[in-house]
């Protein structure tokens, strides 16, 4: 009994080690954070994030991805307004968005979000990436492709 069980256990091992060493397309895209910052802090310009979608009337549910352009201070008791790019394409779950930001191959929605920043960090959301805005960022357009 004892000369089945050593064979199999560096059997099992190898096997653990071979697929753990694999490599796979769902895990492509950029590190997602096990969680946001509870303040909103991470949410600067130029921060690529994706928040979970549950809209309006359709109840389109997934994660999208905005780009901040900017963040618009606002005294107390107001707080600092955002400024986003929110893209059409949505993932299933924040992995399935960071493989999407990854491919870049992403149409912009809605040029310019404005959020107060108090509201926005209520949603699940994590901040994938950051990346300087530029000028074509600020001049996006509806339906336009995203340029990396």
């Amino acid at each position: 009994m004892r000369c089945i069980r050593l064979p199999f256990l560096v059997l099992a091992a190898a096997l653990a080690t071979a697929v753990t060493g694999c490599k796979s397309e769902v895990g492509e895209g950029p590190p997602v954070p096990a969680s946001s910052d509870p303040e909103g802090k991470d949410l600067v310009a130029g921060a690529i994030v994706a928040a979970v979608e549950k809209g309006g009337a359709v109840q389109n549910e997934g994660v999208r991805l905005y780009k901040v352009v900017d963040a618009v201070y606002f005294p107390p008791p107001m707080s600092d307004e955002l400024v986003m790019i929110a893209f059409k394409e949505t993932g299933l779950d924040f992995r399935a968005a960071a493989t999407l930001w990854a491919h870049g191959k992403l149409t912009v929605g809605l040029p310019q979000v404005r959020v107060q920043r108090h509201i926005f960090r209520t949603r699940d959301y994590r901040v994938l990436a950051n990346e300087p805005v530029t000028e074509a960022d600020k001049s996006a357009k509806a339906d336009a492709p995203r340029n990396p």
